[in-house]
């Protein structure tokens, strides 16, 4: 009995930890992007990205990877659709002759999709 209340206790507080975190992440989804793009002044090539997106109340955080390595990050705001997003896609904005510049992205499976900001740069263009 000792034995089984000890797990128990241990467990409780694992959900405890895990509930109480203000932030929560979500899994990393696979991106393509088919032409030059920018997130912030950083310039991504064509090719396949992750993305994972740190929830925390009403703000979101977007990173997005190229392999194992973070080459860019924007702060977001999510908004709620009216349906989950059936795939990825981006909405982008052009300015004169510089890459087009990423403002929306919507994840599949998602019922959000996320307006990026001008968040903090986090490296250089990828590769």
């Amino acid at each position: 009995m000792k034995q089984y209340m000890s797990k128990a206790a241990a467990l409780g507080f694992v959900l405890a930890l895990a509930v109480s975190s203000d932030m929560l992440a979500k899994g990393r989804k696979t991106l393509t992007i088919y032409e030059k793009a920018r997130v912030n002044d950083i310039v991504l090539e064509p090719g396949d990205y992750k993305v994972e997106v740190a929830e925390n109340g009403n703000s979101a955080d977007v990173m997005i990877y190229k392999g194992k390595q973070l080459v860019a990050k924007a702060a977001a705001q999510p908004e709620k659709l009216e349906r989950k997003a059936e795939r990825n896609s981006v909405r982008f904005a052009l300015e004169g002759e510089k890459a087009p510049k990423m403002i929306e992205l919507r994840l599949s499976g998602d019922s959000q999709s996320y307006k990026l900001g001008d968040g903090t740069q986090v490296s250089q263009k990828a590769k």
